[in-house]
């Protein structure tokens, strides 16, 4: 209903029926690429929209579904005008690496979210597996839960295995198995002593491991330095540790892992005028931002322009240079 009164609002400017300073600057539509609905992306893009259109009521936010390795492809196709994606995605979008086929040709940076997304390599402690290289050295019949083949946690553990020297053929050699499934359907499986990993990345801590734990003797295992080395300089995967406080110290270590920060993408067709509005309607609406999803509390406008995935598009070089974010 809002927007329809927004819309028409707009309709009787134009023929000069109503005036209003905010509906006489040019009406836009923006289409944002997220996750879901219901998902934390979706949740957090909705705060970004609500800010955005607070604003300046002249830009139209509209919310789409979408996941962590479409969504590069939405905005980089035009389907979407800017959107949000992890860090690693995004670079790999841009050198058109795994799981992209050529380089994006419309996609520039807008802000760093600085998130922390940490990977888990769970493990039944009954398969014996104390390490990811012991897998390759023993060449071990590992039954392992990637996700979803459209997520995350399916793209960067594959990206990290292979580092090892794992690939997928050579699991399903060896005589084990990979399964793909919901990360339900993985915990469930888990329990009932039908996978020796699951892997699942995400903030904070999960509760569907904390499940986990209660039922099945668990471990956490570590990712090597030199792989997080390899990683990063690919993909732009950071070294994150998982502490030992989490899940009520059931693991008795902190982790060493992998982490992965969110960003939001723009199109390069985007005007640089309505880029600076969106950059600086967001950075203004931080704290809002933050509260709808605490995730991003890491988020600070003095730090959105810094180890970004691609270039950044004029509009938001514009608001970070006049603020004095970036010289």
């Amino acid at each position: 209903m809002n927007r329809l009164v927004r819309h028409l609002a707009f309709a009787l400017a134009a023929l000069g029926l109503v005036s209003s300073p905010a509906l006489a600057a040019d009406f836009h539509e923006i289409k944002a690429a997220a996750s879901p609905a219901g998902g934390a992306w979706y949740v957090g893009m909705g705060a970004i929209g609500k800010a955005i259109s607070s604003k300046h009521p002249e830009i139209d936010v509209a919310i789409f579904p979408g996941g962590g390795l479409a969504n590069p492809l939405h905005v980089d196709m035009g389907r979407s005008d800017f959107g949000i994606a992890a860090h690693a995605v995004i670079v790999a979008a841009g050198k058109g690496i795994e799981p992209f086929k050529k380089p994006a040709e419309n996609l520039q940076s807008m802000l760093n979210l600085h998130d922390s997304t940490l990977m888990h390599f769970i493990v039944n402690k009954k398969s014996g597996i104390t390490s990811l290289q012991q897998i390759k050295d023993r060449k071990m019949p590992v039954r392992i839960s990637l996700s979803h083949t459209a997520g995350n946690s399916y793209l960067f553990s594959k990206w990290i295995l292979e580092e090892y020297g794992i690939s997928q053929k050579d699991i399903t050699s060896w005589g084990g198995k990979i399964y793909t499934p919901s990360t339900s359907d993985a915990a469930d499986m888990m329990k009932n002593g039908q996978l020796d990993i699951m892997v699942w990345i995400g903030p904070g801590e999960a509760f569907i491991i904390q499940d986990m734990i209660n039922s099945v003797d668990l471990d956490l295992l570590p990712v090597d330095e030199k792989v997080i080395d390899a990683v990063d300089q690919k993909y732009g995967l950071k070294k994150g540790i998982i502490p030992a406080k989490w899940y009520g110290g059931k693991f008795g270590h902190e982790t060493v892992t992998v982490d992965a920060s969110t960003e939001l993408m723009v199109s390069r067709n985007v005007p640089e005028d309505l880029v600076y509005n969106m950059v600086k309607a967001i950075c203004e609406s931080r704290d809002d931002i933050v509260i709808a999803s605490p995730y991003w509390a890491s988020f600070t406008p003095e730090r959105a322009a810094e180890e970004l995935a691609l270039p950044l598009h004029p509009g938001a070089e514009k608001y970070y240079r006049e603020m004095g974010y970036i010289k």
